[in-house]
């Protein structure tokens, strides 16, 4: 690798002391919805069986429709506390306007309350104003990454949806392509039934896609971040580390590898050099990056 020969000792002092072991970067949820097209056979729709749940109709019980009234109605006094963060949020970035963490909060707020569109905004005056310290830069990170986790999860959930659509009786249809004959095979349900999942496919994919664009570019905004406090703490192994967590989790192996290999220079006696360096060799071969002799 391009840090060179890596070795490992035990800690003989010095090092962090509040360290996280580093995650597994298998593949994302990023990765994993940007290959959405292999789950398509798992979206066949079971139409008539689903429209009967949603109505509640044979089934003895509330619809589907009257159990999510009841669950928005639970959900009221949450969205009314969360209406209030976001006012007194904006309070504080009018009452100091040129205070970073006034705009982080407002970012936060809106983080916390769903209102996702409206995140970014404050969030990058956030970042503009805190300049080069370390640990605002570090806080704005963390809320670009939270702001990250939150929309990934509306996409995961647009595609769960779909997914669920398309179980008739709690398992998966038959695809037209694996009835013996193709689609002469198919009975005129099964085929009614891929064309709508096939639709609700490509609905699902349009829903999602917004929110894994908004999730590419917080990942991107939190590197910026991250990378501002290595600058401004340019000898803190855990500033590194935290960066190659970042870079990893936003899909940017080369960077992640960069950062890591200055964790290991910088705290070679540190317990988790080991793990550093197993997954800088992963990151390299998934990469197809060529190690340095």
């Amino acid at each position: 690798m391009a840090q060179g020969k890596r070795t490992s000792s035990s800690r003989k002092g010095g090092g962090s002391t509040n360290q996280q072991a580093p995650e597994s970067f298998t593949p994302t949820l990023n990765e994993r919805l940007r290959t959405k097209g292999r789950w398509i056979f798992a979206f066949l729709a079971g139409v008539f069986a689903l429209t009967f749940v949603v109505a509640g109709v044979g089934t003895g019980g509330p619809s589907f429709l009257d159990l999510l009234g009841q669950e928005q109605a639970a959900e009221a006094p949450e969205t009314v506390a969360a209406d209030d963060a976001v006012q007194r949020a904006l309070q504080g970035t009018k009452d100091a306007p040129d205070d970073p963490q006034a705009w982080l909060a407002l970012a936060t707020a809106y983080i916390n309350g769903g209102q996702y569109d409206k995140a970014t905004e404050p969030a990058e005056r956030a970042a503009e104003l805190a300049g080069d310290d370390a640990q605002q830069q570090s806080a704005i990170a963390d809320a670009y990454l939270a702001l990250a986790a939150a929309v990934l999860q509306k996409a995961q959930e647009a595609y769960a949806g779909a997914q669920g659509a398309g179980l008739v009786n709690g398992r998966p249809s038959i695809p037209q392509n694996l009835i013996p004959g193709g689609s002469q095979g198919a009975t005129p349900f099964q085929t009614a039934q891929e064309a709508l999942a096939s639709a609700g496919f490509q609905a699902a994919a349009e829903a999602a896609g917004p929110y894994q664009t908004q999730a590419d570019q917080a990942y991107r905004a939190a590197i910026t971040a991250q990378e501002r406090v290595t600058k401004a703490s340019p000898d803190d192994p855990a500033a590194w580390f935290r960066l190659g967590q970042i870079a990893g989790a936003a899909n940017d192996p080369q960077l992640a590898i960069s950062a890591y290999g200055e964790f290991v220079r910088l705290a070679p006696d540190d317990p988790l050099v080991k793990q550093v360096e197993e997954e800088i060799d992963r990151l390299e071969e998934a990469a197809g990056i060529s190690a340095a002799p």
